[in-house]
């Protein structure tokens, strides 16, 4: 069996996994990292909401070498299967590996995103014997949520003009762009029948196996989201709804989703079993582990059946998936929008989106349909948590010599690409003037699913290629 000591990035990846550190709750690993680096005499900068700066001198030969930045932020995606019992605020992720994967063993996201490129750059610090420029590391908060880390950094503080982002999730592709966003907050008011239906039993449908992921990264596969398939299920047999609840972060494609209904047992039965056997031929190969299940449930006063269309509405004709691919990056999307949440209550349905493109006038496109819905259903929206796009730009000397330096410690082409995700690059570029950037990273996959897994020898060889590159600085 792999051991995870035996790599010192994988053995710094397991330390920071045993602090919990979703979005927003970064100050014990951040508080973990300040320490860790002051015991090895780096000066550190911590800020009142923990980002972080560590400076390393430059290595002997290196000291008139312009400084380099090196990037990665602390927070995680905190999603899990039902059958899990972790808790996010005070359990540890443990690790497991199965042959070149290595996974998290408690049904969870891995925090691989982006905790791999911590890890990375702790590993680099704590090295004395590497050859590198002035290194400037900057470990940002809140990425995952409201991008308040990266928008509230000293960046007054920094010397450096280039940058490596660590937080890519593909070895053999450079990123050179990534898209921008904002988060929707959608409400539409309720209302409900004053009476029961006569005849009718209270059953709750679930709708689960689906594989979800990266609200931006995996948009396009095709996956399917469980609020809007469930929402299929209830408008097909006609079922009187008493509530709704899907998804748990609207950065994360849904991948389970159920409503308690009204209706005869029958009824049910039939809906369930029709929509199951037409949904999974529909996805037997994005999800073959899709399944459709139903149990007697608490009976409530249903929505009426104007509430009902409403809510059904915003659902089917809201942008979901894919807007428009992008033109210039073959195979790439542009823009798009992910219903991640969707939840109802009393009186009221409320959903959470990620709304994603290359550019900001994208972006005002797709928050503008969103707002017509809204108007015609008489909801009211907000936008929330926005960041900005990086737009590609021709000249960079960081790529040119990146590229190059990783043909030749491998031998292999490395792909510039643009990415349907967003990356704090495009907030530094706005920060900081004339910022040359990059961004890299080994093999991940799954991304914001309890799926996340990520390649070990993947993992050497980035580092390899990292600690390369800047030597060439």
């Amino acid at each position: 069996m792999y051991s995870i000591s035996d790599n010192p990035v994988l053995h710094n990846f397991e330390m920071i996994s045993r602090i919990p550190r979703g979005s927003g709750n970064e100050k014990a690993v951040s508080d973990y990292i300040k320490g860790w680096a002051e015991n090895l005499g780096l000066s550190v900068s911590q800020d009142k909401i923990s980002n972080l700066i560590i400076t390393k001198p430059a290595s002997a030969g290196f000291e008139t070498h312009p400084p380099v930045m090196l990037q990665a932020h602390l927070d995680m995606v905190c999603e899990k299967n039902n059958s899990s019992s972790h808790d996010f605020t005070k359990d540890p992720i443990l690790l497991k590996t199965e042959g070149d994967w290595l996974m998290s063993a408690c049904g969870t996201t891995l925090c691989a995103d982006n905790g791999i490129g911590v890890a990375a750059a702790m590993t680099i610090l704590e090295d004395r014997e590497l050859k590198h420029p002035s290194l400037e590391v900057v470990f940002t908060v809140q990425e995952e949520s409201t991008f308040a880390g990266v928008e509230n950094v000293d960046v007054s503080l920094l010397r450096s003009r280039r940058m490596i982002n660590l937080d890519n999730a593909v070895e053999h592709e450079l990123i050179v762009g990534s898209c921008g966003g904002t988060g929707i907050e959608f409400k539409l008011p309720l209302e409900r029948e004053r009476e029961m239906p006569e005849g009718c039993g209270a059953f709750r449908i679930r709708l689960s196996g689906l594989k979800g992921g990266h609200s931006g990264g995996d948009i396009h596969r095709g996956r399917g989201n469980a609020i809007a398939l469930l929402l299929r299920v209830i408008e097909r047999a006609g079922l009187r709804t008493v509530s709704v609840l899907g998804g748990t972060n609207r950065l994360a494609i849904p991948r389970e989703a159920e409503a308690v209904v009204l209706a005869n047992e029958e009824t049910v039965r039939n809906a369930v079993s029709e929509a199951e056997s037409s949904m999974k031929k529909e996805y037997a190969s994005a999800a073959p582990d899709l399944e459709l299940t139903y149990e007697p449930a608490e009976a409530s006063f249903p929505l009426t059946e104007e509430s009902f269309k409403k809510l059904a509405a915003v659902i089917r004709l809201c942008p979901n998936g894919i807007v428009q691919m992008n033109g210039g990056f073959e195979g790439l999307v542009e823009s798009s929008n992910n219903i991640g949440i969707l939840r109802t209550d009393e009186d009221s349905m409320t959903a959470e989106m990620e709304v994603r493109g290359a550019y900001r006038s994208t972006v005002e496109y797709i928050v503008q349909s969103v707002q017509m819905l809204a108007d015609i259903t008489g909801a009211e929206m907000h936008c929330f948590n926005g960041y900005a796009p990086w737009e590609p730009g021709a000249g960079s000397e960081l790529r040119t010599l990146a590229v190059g330096t990783f043909r030749e410690v491998f031998g292999e082409q490395m792909k510039e690409i643009a990415v349907h995700a967003g990356l704090e690059c495009g907030t530094f570029a706005e920060r900081i003037e004339g910022l040359d950037m990059i961004s890299t990273g080994p093999d991940c996959h799954s991304f914001h699913s309890p799926e996340e897994r990520v390649s070990i020898i993947s993992v050497e060889r980035f580092y390899m290629f990292l600690i390369a590159l800047l030597e060439k600085l």
